[in-house]
């Protein structure tokens, strides 16, 4: 009976330390897979920050944007202006 005793109690005691054993490889696990997905959610934040920097930018500066429209204005204005001074200069030596 005083063995039967003994090895209730020292497979009680593995059976405590395989418990702890395995709650702890567990929580490694958890922290793991936490600091994998806080990873990736920061790339996917970053990702998506860019893109939208880079679709702001271009609707702002892109070549059918507004200020590329505005841009061209003043260059066609300019060349307007030095064709009439030719053509003036031109119609001097008529």
């Amino acid at each position: 009976m005083n063995e039967a005793k003994d090895r209730l109690e020292t497979l009680s005691r593995r059976a405590a330390r395989e418990r702890e054993e395995l709650a702890s490889a567990l929580w490694e696990a958890r922290a793991e897979v936490s600091a994998f997905r806080q990873r990736w959610r920061f790339a996917g934040l970053a990702a998506s920050g860019l893109a939208a920097a880079a679709t702001a930018g271009w609707k702002l500066f892109g070549r059918n944007s507004f200020a590329a429209k505005a841009g061209r204005v003043p260059a066609a204005a300019s060349l307007l202006i030095g064709l009439g001074k030719g053509f003036r200069t031109a119609r001097r030596f008529w």
